[in-house]
Order: structure tokens, then sequence, then C-alpha cells
């Protein structure tokens, strides 16, 4: 089947296990827990040394840049300048230098690591996911999308479900050759599981760092930790927030909300049936405007600076986090209610505003969902504590009173 395919695709066993000594790869990726690849193709130093520095691992090169020793060393030079390396040891070994050849992808000295194919047509397409479906685990294959004709859009998405779909649980692997983070963030997520990884081609400065970021992002866990209750007060009117995601929230899944930074309280969406109004799953009741949410990448915002396309962090009982995309935010004047809990290992205590409703609920150490309207002192909740201070969102090192 493989001989027989007519696109331009040199197909093979991805050798990566069977090296020896320099030969072996150190890991495809770089900076993502799950195992997505993020690979990076620039001939722009500036590129490489923010590619090094955020912690990618593998380069591409194509055969005609110059000599395998000429490469290496210019990534030899970048590492040595780096003065923010992710990497656990800063030596050039630790890298996995590739090389596009006409016959598939190599490795510095010479051996097949990946398979290399063009598609342009849709035959080409099915052709190569047939040979997916015939594929095994350790069998790699880095994908370019062209148009036949210039005339033509290049349909990138669509080939590449069916190539997700096409490769099925057969353990190879898929990374489409990109030249923007946000084809790229598109690739990682097509078909809900996405591609294996990326190739990001590019020699634009801050690309690399926006598609690290977002594989970073994916894979984010928050440390929860428990508060008691301390008190329960009726807090005046105020102007809350409803944030009305792009996603459907499961039971014990919220947002990190709260008025102080240093700790944020895991605020339940409004998934509950009940008797009187219907479920809600893409809505959480914020609290009002003041309040800080939880951004990806560490960050905070306040609720009042939410805006529709902007992405927040919805977190489960367990720490486990997804990045979710805000669909709307909706703001009414409402009466509010103030939660004033202390935080279980530093007996600090932090405070959140929400509206006194029935159906607005924070979250319980067993993942129950508990309605504001039934808190009383002494109940156990949900939040993420971390000490210090943040400015514009960003944790800094500063001293900060809140209260």
């Amino acid at each position: 089947l493989r001989a027989a395919m007519g696109m331009q695709c040199t197909l093979g066993r991805g050798a990566r296990w069977g090296f020896r000594g320099r030969d072996v790869p150190r890991g495809l990726g770089s900076c993502h827990a799950a195992r997505k690849d993020l690979w990076v193709e620039t001939t722009c130093e500036s590129v490489l040394l923010e590619s090094i520095e955020r912690g990618v691992r593998t380069f591409l090169f194509s055969s005609d840049e110059g000599e395998v020793a000429d490469r290496r060393g210019w990534v030899a030079s970048c590492l040595d300048r780096s003065t923010a390396s992710t990497l656990p040891t800063a030596e050039i070994e630790d890298l996995n230098l590739l090389f596009s050849t006409g016959d598939g992808i190599r490795t510095e000295s010479g051996a097949h690591f990946a398979s290399s194919c063009t598609l342009e047509t849709p035959e080409d397409t099915t052709r190569l996911s047939q040979s997916l479906g015939a594929s095994s685990a350790g069998d790699l294959f880095v994908v370019h999308f062209h148009s036949s004709s210039k005339d033509d859009d290049v349909w990138k998405i669509i080939p590449a479900e069916n190539l997700i779909a096409a490769k099925g649980m057969t353990g190879s692997k898929i990374l489409p050759v990109c030249d923007t983070p946000g084809e790229a963030t598109t690739m990682l997520t097509v078909l809900e599981a996405g591609t294996d990884g990326v190739v990001l081609r590019t020699e634009v400065p801050g690309a690399v760092t926006e598609v690290a970021g977002f594989l970073e992002a994916a894979d984010a866990k928050e440390t929860l930790a428990k508060a008691t209750v301390t008190r329960v007060v009726f807090g005046g009117m105020g102007d809350r927030a409803c944030v009305d995601l792009c996603a459907l929230l499961k039971p014990g899944e919220g947002l990190l909300c709260g008025s102080f930074s240093r700790g944020l309280f895991l605020v339940h969406s409004e998934c509950e049936e009940s008797e009187y109004i219907n479920s809600r799953p893409f809505r959480v009741n914020a609290g009002p405007v003041h309040s800080y949410v939880k951004m990806p990448g560490d960050r905070t915002a306040y609720l009042s600076e939410l805006a529709a396309g902007d992405e927040v962090l919805v977190v489960s009982p367990r720490g486990e986090a997804r990045v979710a995309t805000v669909g709307r935010v909706k703001i009414e004047h409402r009466p509010l209610v103030r939660v004033d809990a202390r935080e279980a290992q530093t007996g600090d205590e932090i405070s959140v505003f929400l509206q006194n409703a029935e159906t607005v609920k924070v979250v319980a150490p067993g993942g129950e969902a508990v309605p504001v309207t039934s808190l009383e002192p002494g109940d156990e909740v949900l939040c993420s504590y971390q000490e210090g201070a943040r400015h514009t969102g960003i944790p800094v090192e500063e001293r900060i009173v809140e209260r």
C-alpha cells in the first residue's frame, strides 16, 4: 500500500526507538506534559532563541539551509546565549535537530526519523488516511497542506479531521506544518482530540511563545485548598456578571473568582436542574464586576474586563483545568451576598461577593455544589490560594494588602 501511494510522501517507521548514543531523540515534544509535540522550523535567530527559552527541544531544518555542522553550531551558539532556558540542562545534546530531505525527515546522522507528506488533492488525503489506518506505534507523519491550483483555497481542517479519524488508536502521530499560531492552535484542537503536535514554521518573534502558552494552558492544573466559611452577610446591591461560555460545564466544574487575587473561590456553573428554571451548563454567575477571575497562563482579569472571545480557566474539584472561550458576558444589577472564609493552611481570610440567589453555588471539597443561600459558618469550600501580589493580572514579587 505504501509503495503504491502516488502523492509526494515518503513513508517509513519513525526510528526514534532504535537509535543509539547521540542519535536517540530525547523526546519529540517540548513543553506539554500531555505529549503534544511542538517542533519549530525557522531561519530567524531571535525565533530560535525564543524557542529555546520556551523549552522547545525539536528543530527542523531544510537540507539546503547549510551543512549539519553549521546548523548544529548555530543552535549551540543560541543555546549558550539563552538567559531564560527552561531546559533541565542547557546542552546541545538535549535538543533534537532534524533535517527535511527528498526522502523524508532525518536525524543529524542521516537516520530516517519521520515521513514527510504533501497533500494537494482529496485523493492524497484518502491515500494517507489508508496508510494511517495501517500504521503502528512509532510511525510519524509530518503533513504539508497545499492546493494543486493557485486559485483554490487550501483545505486543512476537514482533511486533518479525516486523518485523525483514520489514525484512530494505532499509536502513530500526525504533525501538520503550520505557518501561524492561529493555524497551530486550530490543528491542536480539531475533532476535539487534535493532532499529536505541530511543526510551527515561522520567522515571527512571539509566535512560538503563543503556541507554547496554548499548550501549557491546555495542560494546566490548579492546586485547590480548603477554606472554612466564617460569615455570610448581605452585601447590598451591585452589578454582577454572568459569564456564558462556548462550552458545557460538568457538575463540579466552575470558575475561580474572588475579591482578593490571592484567594479565589471555585464558583459552580448553573448546570444543575431545578423546578423553577432550566439548567444553563454554559453559565457561571461569577459575581460583581470588581471580582477577579482566573485566566490561562496563571493570570487574572477583572470580570468587568471580560468580553466575547476572551479565554478563562474552567476548573474541576480535583484541580483539573481546561481553557474555555467566553461567548458573552451579561452584567445586571442584583442583590449580593458576601462570603468570608479562612484558608485552612495559612489561616488567611479571603472573601467573595456573589448574587444572592439559590442558583448561585460554590463547590465543597467533595465536589458538591452548595447554594450561597444555604452557606453557614463552619461549612468548607474549595479555593485557589496563592500568596503574593499581581500587577495587571500577572504574579509579581511585591508587598500588597488586600482587605
